[in-house]
């Protein structure tokens, strides 16, 4: 059977625009990465177990992880080769050496799909899925393909988003526009914007146990409201046509940035973690 598609592709981005998309997830990854550490703390996961991070894109976040399980060995895979190369980038190493001042060497990375892991059964104890889960039209397969790579004990550790957890005030007709517009494209790409609520029944379903879904908030109060616009793809990372919604697009992000001087607007979203375990 045909896996259905994944709402998110960076190899399709046109050459222009795969620089920006690089800069925005590279700020995405260290504006979130102490909150996410706070997370890894808070789940057990810890030094002296193996990880595969799975959708590591660029792999900032998996060399964070590389430092936190040190010196057990972590693996990041993506579906992307052309994201993969930019690990290797002699520029993006030497930031991810100059964000913390620290390099590690129990890191490497494989191109791999998350419906059919590269590896074989009982590798890993950990597996992080970090901002994937909400591009993928079948959770359950990949799930499956989580469970059957993870040790009899071993956890899986999802952190994700959901539509329903967000908001923006004062929130101008151009972003409520552009909102509607993304969630459509996103559910005619296989995506779903509502998957945070859904992870503890998806994990459930597929037999792992000790599942729990806990809520954390990521405001502008707490990253600053520039920083959390920067964030943002405002539609870019969704696949349009060549015309589509350029105009309503450019608007959002003008009128977004109008917000940054007025001390009383804010910005928010949950960060969704699941976890579960293999019995």
């Amino acid at each position: 059977m045909k896996t259905k598609p994944c709402s998110y592709t960076y190899d399709t981005f046109e050459e222009k625009a795969k620089s920006k998309e690089l800069e925005r997830l590279y700020h995405q990854a260290s504006t979130f990465v102490e909150i996410e550490r706070t997370l890894w703390t808070k789940t057990g996961i810890a030094p002296g177990q193996s990880v595969l991070d799975v959708g590591c894109g660029t792999g900032f976040i998996t060399n964070e992880l590389a430092k936190q399980v040190y010196p057990s060995k972590v693996v990041g895979i993506d579906i992307s080769q052309a994201l993969l190369d930019e690990c290797s980038k002699s520029d993006y190493s030497s930031r991810l050496v100059n964000q913390s001042n620290q390099c590690v060497d129990n890191l490497s990375f494989k191109e791999g799909n998350v419906y059919n892991i590269p590896f074989l059964p009982e590798s890993f104890d950990i597996v992080y899925a970090r901002l994937i889960f909400q591009h993928l039209a079948e959770p359950i397969k990949a799930l499956e393909s989580i469970l059957r790579i993870l040790k009899p004990g071993g956890m899986v550790c999802i952190v994700d988003v959901d539509k329903g957890w967000s908001g923006l005030c004062p929130e101008p007709d151009s972003s409520v526009e552009l909102d509607q517009a993304i969630i459509q494209k996103h559910l005619s790409q296989g995506g779903d914007p509502w998957v945070g609520r859904k992870l503890s029944y998806y994990l459930s379903t597929c037999g792992f146990q000790q599942v729990q879904t806990t809520v954390n908030l990521v405001d502008s109060h707490r990253i600053g409201l520039e920083s959390f616009f920067s964030c943002l793809s405002f539609g870019d990372s969704n696949k349009w046509e060549k015309s589509q919604l350029t105009d309503l697009k450019h608007r959002a992000r003008v009128d977004a940035q109008s917000l940054i001087s007025n001390p009383y607007a804010w910005a928010g979203f949950g960060l969704f973690v699941a976890t579960g375990r293999k019995q």
